[in-house]
């Protein structure tokens, strides 16, 4: 096995099996038979064929089952599984069925066809993947929106937070690639049937009708013929890649925070060193990061097929079957180890405490910025607080105490060293933010 994806070893954490089983060959040849079945089924009800014909067609395929290795010389041979496919499905026709299969399509119109058919289902898994994940977070912002700690900015103490708005952070892209994905699903589930060269020649004034026919009973979308028009497939993509790279970043953000030397959060289920007892690794998080840059490579890699070769280009049809299961089952595998990764974090708030008074202060440097401006230039209140920041790396105190003593201001001290009194409106926006995801279907 060359694959990570297929290893027994490694499928275990970067696989996903539920979404693997809408690109595997067994359903793959499944959609490829149902798209040649209901093919024959619209135009046997429209008279393009003969109706006993193509109901025979229909019939028979609908009980059909190919082995996948009937295929694959052929595929060898071709480049893709359709000519195979239809010698093996003509041996189980007579000759007069036989020849109305297929009838004015080309292999690309079934191949893109079943591959949207397959997209389409594993489409709906990701989207209710990522709602249930999306309210775990909300909930779990929602349990932290007092818990008070260090917001950090170019990996520096930068100001006070708290852990419920960073986890914000993590969900509202989220809800984004939800909104996201349901914009471009119309443009995404749509029929392929276009004959040789996308016009619709072989099946004469009705081609049109017959598309549309076969979209309404397949439950997609209309289209005009879209074989070296790649962008909607493209765009999935990036989608997928993007939603990768959303909880990538999360993830990115946990890996620092379980930092020995942080310890704001662990994981209750961490891996193990072969030589190193005190070890518990973030295995969970490391694993995001890994598969969205895989996937973010993949993406790149689909990007090649929009620049499709006159009227048909099989360099991008071998491009796509190359790429697009592996990028869907490791978005896919993202999102389970994001909800893993959630399910399994405790979150550490008195460390997280600890960690704000370690500052000694400094965090609170622009509150002090602020607080005096309010009672002298801001650019002396800025060198003041400088100062004291500096007084306080050296003498090892508290930046507050070093500017009381340099600044003769009359001002709320105590209120002021209250890291919880420097919030701003981080409630609000945690209920907001709740309330939009919770707004969505």
């Amino acid at each position: 096995m060359v694959s990570a994806f297929d290893s027994h070893i490694s499928s275990t954490l970067f696989a996903d099996s539920e979404l693997a089983a809408f690109f595997s060959d067994a359903a793959e040849i499944k959609s490829l038979i149902q798209v040649e079945s209901e093919l024959a089924k619209v135009q046997a009800a429209l008279g393009v064929i003969p109706q006993e014909e193509g109901e025979t067609i229909s019939s028979v395929l609908g009980s059909l089952t190919i082995d996948p290795a009937a295929v694959s010389d052929g595929f060898k041979k071709d480049g893709i599984p359709i000519p195979a496919l239809l010698k093996e499905v003509r041996k189980n026709l007579g000759d007069r069925e036989a020849n109305f299969l297929h009838w004015g399509a080309t292999s690309q119109d079934v191949m893109d066809t079943a591959l949207i058919l397959r997209i389409k289902p594993a489409v709906m898994v990701l989207g209710k993947r990522i709602k249930i994940l999306s309210e775990r977070l909300t909930e779990l912002a929602h349990e932290h929106r007092a818990t008070v700690m260090v917001a950090r900015t170019r990996n520096q103490n930068a100001a006070p937070t708290v852990f419920g708005l960073k986890v914000v952070n993590w969900f509202m892209p989220l809800l984004r690639q939800r909104q996201r994905l349901s914009e471009l699903l119309p443009r995404l589930f749509i029929v392929q049937l276009g004959g040789a060269v996308g016009t619709n020649a072989a099946l004469g004034s009705r081609g049109m009708e017959v598309s549309l026919a076969l979209a309404n009973t397949l439950e997609l979308n209309p289209a005009s013929p879209w074989h070296v028009q790649r962008d909607s497939i493209v765009e999935f993509s990036n989608w997928l890649a993007m939603t990768a790279g959303i909880l990538a970043k999360m993830a990115q953000d946990l890996l620092l925070m379980t930092q020995s030397e942080v310890g704001e959060i662990s994981f209750n289920n961490g891996g193990k060193s072969s030589t190193m007892p005190n070890k518990s690794n973030p295995v969970l998080p490391e694993s995001i990061v890994a598969l969205a840059s895989f996937c973010r490579t993949q993406s790149d890699l689909m990007q090649q097929t929009l620049h499709g070769q006159h009227e048909r280009d099989g360099i991008g049809m071998s491009m796509e079957r190359l790429v697009l299961g592996p990028l869907t089952c490791a978005t896919g595998a993202c999102i389970n180890l994001a909800q893993r990764s959630i399910d399994t974090i405790e979150i550490n708030q008195q460390k997280m405490l600890s960690n704000l008074e370690a500052d000694n202060g400094q965090v609170l440097a622009e509150a002090a910025v602020f607080e005096l401006s309010s009672v002298i230039p801001r650019g002396d209140a800025t060198g003041l607080v400088a100062s004291a920041c500096q007084l306080s790396v050296e003498n090892r105190s508290h930046m507050l105490d070093e500017l009381i003593a340099l600044a003769n201001v009359d001002i709320d001290w105590e209120k002021l060293k209250q890291p919880a009194n420097y919030l701003g409106f981080a409630d609000e926006i945690i209920d907001r933010a709740i309330g939009e995801n919770n707004s969505v279907a």
